[in-house]
């Protein structure tokens, strides 16, 4: 306590408070006004304009209070990000001798491959410049690679084999031809993503008939069939949450946290610190998409679906065929809700199993598919459950 003041009669707020500035206004007078903080000159201001100015230079000080304290709250409530800039002089780079950090050798400059497109000499000398000539008309891969990728999403296998490898290790594409068309169509509709996946899904090659036969083609390299394929994990899930009437549209946005198992994070964190707390409400239902990624614990029901762990660029994922992909299809809580939401979908309609079955294959069900179905309501007397085997039939997880 640093003064204790004795007075013979009832204390206010008000006058307290003059005692309080007034010490602190007497000691800022006092300091010297080369040594004097903002802070210091700013509390002096404020306190002659609520002393001795007149009324209307008050209340415009208040209104220019109120005003920073909006522009402070506006600016903390944009989201920051890192940025980068170019130096003046760029840093010399060299080769690092058995790949040793204080062992540099040659001088490397930064430059492109002369065989795939020429550099042209209006284009800076930077990432700008680079990301230039590589979407420029004259550099052949850019395109080629996209929609392979692109074509490899929508048959499983892409025109050219080796994603990731168009080089001389690579495998050479299957129809070049028809790689360099759609390449070149892709580059001059503007890099138009949505037309060019169009233009692949309403093409004969794409809807003819996926079944397999070891005399036709057996490995599918000269397009005999269409394609063939259980759906990717995203897929999956994000299926089951559409035809339910769960799925959120939502576009953007942070990264949410969907159900999974307890106790994954806790097994791999520091002294067991980091809990993995589930979303509530849409953060529930979001596309798989914008599925919070711990590259530690990737989430369980991507990585059994053979989702990438994100550890490493992933041009082309593994497909598998396991046990626990069908038990967790059984038994994860996003499919067991989506199936509940399904079952309640088909309140009001008069066959409410040949409904749900229409609703989830996008087509009538055959005599005796339906009696089946009905046959397990009749025993389990669960809507919810027949909505969940539907979703688990073989023609529902793969795309035939």
């Amino acid at each position: 306590m640093d003064e204790v003041r004795l007075v013979p009669f009832a204390l206010d707020l008000e006058t307290v408070s003059g005692w309080f500035w007034g010490e602190r206004i007497r000691g800022i007078i006092e300091t010297d006004t080369v040594k004097r903080r903002p802070a210091d000159a700013e509390m002096l201001l404020d306190y002659y304009i609520d002393r001795f100015a007149d009324a209307s230079v008050q209340q415009a000080r208040k209104a220019l209070h109120s005003a920073q304290k909006a522009d402070k709250a506006l600016r903390e409530a944009i989201p920051t990000t890192l940025v980068m800039q170019e130096m003046d002089k760029p840093r010399a780079v060299h080769v690092l001798e058995r790949g040793q950090y204080d062992k540099p050798g040659e001088t490397v400059l930064p430059g492109v491959p002369a065989a795939i497109a020429p550099w042209k000499a209006d284009y800076p000398a930077n990432r700008l410049g680079f990301a230039t000539w590589l979407f420029s008309p004259e550099n052949p891969l850019a395109a080629r690679v996209a929609v392979n990728r692109l074509w490899a999403q929508c048959f499983g296998e892409g025109l050219v084999r080796t994603p990731n490898d168009f080089g001389s290790q690579g495998e050479a594409p299957t129809h070049p031809e028809l790689l360099d068309w759609l390449a070149a169509t892709f580059r001059d509709s503007g890099w138009d993503v949505k037309a060019l996946l169009k233009t692949i899904v309403m093409s004969r090659t794409y809807r003819q008939d996926s079944r397999i036969t070891r005399e036709d083609d057996p490995d599918n390299r000269l397009l005999a069939r269409g394609p063939s394929g259980r759906l990717s994990a995203e897929m999956l899930r994000d299926q089951a949450l559409a035809v339910s009437g769960l799925l959120v549209p939502k576009i953007g946005g942070p990264g949410v946290r969907p159900f999974q198992p307890p106790g994954l994070w806790e097994a791999v964190s520091y002294n067991g610190e980091e809990t993995y707390v589930p979303d509530t409400g849409e953060g529930l239902w979001r596309r798989s998409l914008y599925t919070y990624v711990k590259r530690q614990s990737p989430h369980p029901m991507l990585l059994t679906f053979d989702g990438p762990t994100r550890e490493k660029c992933t041009a082309r994922r593994a497909r598998t065929n396991t046990p626990l992909q069908a038990l967790l299809l059984l038994n994860d809580e996003t499919f067991m809700h989506a199936a509940e939401a399904l079952a309640k979908r088909s309140e009001g309609q008069n066959d409410r199993v040949a409904w749900m079955f229409r609703a989830v294959t996008c087509r009538e069900p055959k005599a005796d598919e339906l009696q089946l179905l009905r046959g397990l309501f009749e025993r389990q007397k669960s809507l919810t459950l027949v909505a969940h085997t539907i979703l688990n039939l073989d023609e529902v997880v793969t795309k035939r």
